[in-house]
């Protein structure tokens, strides 16, 4: 036989190979679904989607037979398996046998037996497919039978029958399932007012009757209601703000449940030893390190973390490490201890080293949260600080504790910084404003520094001067300076050249003032390279203050002496006062509830359950801002729904002194006289 003609017996084969695997594939699929149908007893019409799966199937695979009618392509195919041909035989089969040597080129492989074998093996996959579909069609299992099916298909059944006569709101049942990391059970109540329970439970809301007569709205987002087992139901996601499940039927009846997050609070980190900050000589021995961890649901893990710095002026270095980390396996409560060898640290003079605890909780959902302790600081004092002038001992001053807390902050912020490219955006917004709340502490700390060396009041909500909510110009602060002094508006403060010495003592302080002002604002912001260059400013111009020249006195200063007899009586008050009355307090919310609680208490005679939804609308509001006063109008609208009359009076009561606040107690009025 010629090259070409072993190529034409060849292609039969193969569309033949390809025809077989496509109807046994095809014939497998009818039998396995036809299987499927008969176990489950499904009706007729599912019984037809196997037949026409297989045929699908069938045609689809049939369709590469196309390519196996051309010589060319069939030759192709060879020359693929058999490289050695070097196209001869793709020349033989379209061309013919033009020259000899290319015949022989074209046969001097015996390929044509090798693809034949090759052929009948692709065979095994699909005949073995077939077979097992048709010993599985004879063995005919049944999982249900058809009275089986036809009872469940009627339960399933909308509105026929009898469960049109059905309140699909009379009763519903709510079933809460906590977060896996929380550990705790799946808990089930019947007709409740509110749900309380962790952020990113699973909540099923559930009920008898048909799906289709009933509609669920949480807050304005419309949710899906679904036929469950003979039953309707809806899920949600507990939110993290508190909301409301509205659920109407199709007969007008409506019901509200108040969804109230439980919020899984930060890991509570006490730092116990060391108990303060020190200075010391030298720094020799073993340092105890011990913290006391607590969560509400349970830790994951804790650690010590410690910043050694290094340098002056503008030279700085800085170390971290974290030490004795460990693994907590979800307690609510644990401790962690390890002794630091200071030895090992090689601090030398002017080296501040800085100490915190840190915990995570076991929160997979909105977490994990991070809990840090207050922040120790061990520093090894300088030759050229000791000298020979008597002062009173006192700790650290209040300048250093903030370039301590200030150099903590630029080293959080860069870590921040590196980490971000991995971070998804929620999480870097959270750490960042974290951060910045920091900031801002500090920045208040400084100008509660700057006010006080002026013999003004802290920066605090009792202080005359407010906190100030953007930059102070030295015009501002010479302003609050001589405010603070009772200084006159046309006198001159102590002055040397054109800057007085207020501004001059202070503008390295109020410098790092507006700097954390731009840190703050970039840090809210989630945008860490931004922050950084005003946060080192800051850094810089604290340890300006802090290396600023130093003035001590010999001794205590002497007290100021008042003269009673000159001050007595000096005052113009005559010692009569006016009659005041309290004015009343003006507050938007607290007024808009008693307008709802109005509205509820008209409702209550008419309508009972409009009142007790009322209630739960009031309940939403009020979780954020009062929890006892949504506690008590929970307890409210349960009773209303109870109709318990004499319960009901008593929880109204609690409800408007909720409202009102506690009652004023007035004197009682005199005796009449000569009453005994």
């Amino acid at each position: 036989m010629t090259a070409r003609e072993r190529v034409v017996a060849l292609r039969r084969t193969l569309t033949a190979v390809l025809l077989v695997r496509a109807g046994a594939f095809g014939a497998a699929a009818v039998l396995a679904g036809v299987v499927v149908a008969r176990a489950l007893a499904l009706p007729w019409p599912f019984a037809a989607l196997p037949a026409l799966a297989g045929a699908v199937v069938a045609l689809t695979l049939g369709a590469r037979v196309r390519p196996a009618r051309s010589l060319e392509r069939v030759a192709l195919w060879v020359e693929e398996r058999h490289p050695a041909l070097r196209y001869a035989l793709v020349t033989a089969a379209t061309r013919g046998s033009l020259h000899d040597a290319i015949e022989r080129q074209a046969l001097q492989e015996p390929w044509w037996d090798e693809e034949r074998r090759r052929l009948v093996r692709a065979l095994a996959v699909p005949l073995t497919a077939l077979a097992a579909a048709f010993l599985l069609a004879l063995w005919h299992p049944v999982l249900l039978t058809r009275g089986t099916a036809s009872t469940r298909d009627a339960t399933r059944s909308g509105p026929t029958g009898a469960s049109e006569g059905v309140d699909p709101l009379a009763s519903i049942r709510v079933v809460v399932t906590p977060p896996a990391y929380a550990g705790r059970a799946v808990t089930t109540s019947d007709d409740p007012t509110s749900v309380d329970a962790l952020v990113g439970s699973s909540i099923l809301v559930s009920g008898v009757g048909d799906a289709a007569r009933v509609a669920a709205t949480l807050d304005s987002a419309r949710r899906g209601v679904a036929p469950r087992d003979g039953r309707w139901s809806t899920s949600v996601v507990m939110p993290s703000r508190p909301s409301l499940l509205r659920l109407r039927s199709v007969a007008g009846r409506e019901r509200l449940v108040v969804l109230a997050p439980i919020v899984d609070a930060a890991p509570v980190v006490t730092l116990l030893l060391p108990a303060r900050d020190t200075v010391v000589r030298a720094a020799g021995g073993s340092l105890l390190l011990r913290a006391a961890l607590r969560d509400d649901i349970g830790l994951r893990d804790a650690a010590f973390e410690i910043i050694v710095s290094s340098g002056q002026e503008e030279n700085f270095t800085y170390r971290s490490a974290t030490l004795a980390r460990a693994a907590l396996g979800g307690r609510q409560e644990g401790g962690l201890e390890v002794r630091l060898a200071l030895d090992s640290l090689g601090l030398k003079p002017g080296d501040v080293l800085q100490m915190r605890a840190v915990a995570h909780d076991a929160n997979t959902v909105t977490g994990p949260g991070l809990g840090s302790s207050e922040t120790r600081a061990l520093r090894v004092a300088r030759a050229g600080e000791y000298d020979s002038v008597s002062v009173d001992p006192a700790p650290p001053g209040e300048p250093e504790g903030q370039v301590l807390s200030q150099r903590m902050l630029v080293t959080l912020t860069e870590a921040l910084d590196k980490r971000r490219p991995g971070l998804a955006r929620r999480t870097l917004i959270s750490e960042s404003q974290r951060i910045a709340a920091d900031q801002a502490r500090l920045r208040k700390r400084v100008g509660d520094v700057v006010f006080q060396r002026i013999g003004g009041e802290p920066l605090s909500e009792e202080s005359t001067f407010g906190t100030p909510v953007g930059k102070l110009t030295p015009e501002e602060l010479l302003a609050r300076a001589q405010a603070a002094t009772k200084s006159s508006a046309g006198e001159t403060m102590d002055a040397e050249g054109d800057e007085t010495p207020i501004l001059a003592v202070n503008k390295p302080l109020l410098e790092a003032f507006n700097a954390m002002w731009d840190a703050g604002r970039a840090l809210e912001l989630g945008e860490t390279r931004q922050a950084l260059p005003p946060m080192r400013r800051a850094l810089a111009a604290i340890e300006r203050a802090r290396q600023a020249e130093r003035i001590y006195l010999r001794g205590r200063p002497s007290a100021v002496v008042v003269d009673v007899a000159h001050a007595r009586l000096a005052g113009k008050d005559k010692g009569i006062a006016s009659q005041r009355e309290p004015r009343p307090v003006v507050d938007l919310a607290q007024r808009r509830r008693a307008e709802s609680f109005a509205r509820a208490t008209a409702l209550l005679a008419r309508d009972p359950d409009a009142a007790a939804d009322t209630l739960l609308v009031m309940r939403v509001g009020a979780l954020e801002d009062a929890p006892a006063l949504a506690a008590v109008l929970d307890d409210a609208a349960r009773t209303i729904r109870r109709g318990d009359a004499g319960a009901i009076a008593l929880a109204w009561t609690r409800v408007r002194r909720a409202l009102g606040g506690a009652p004023i107690a007035r004197g009682s009025l005199p005796a009449w006289s000569g009453a005994p």
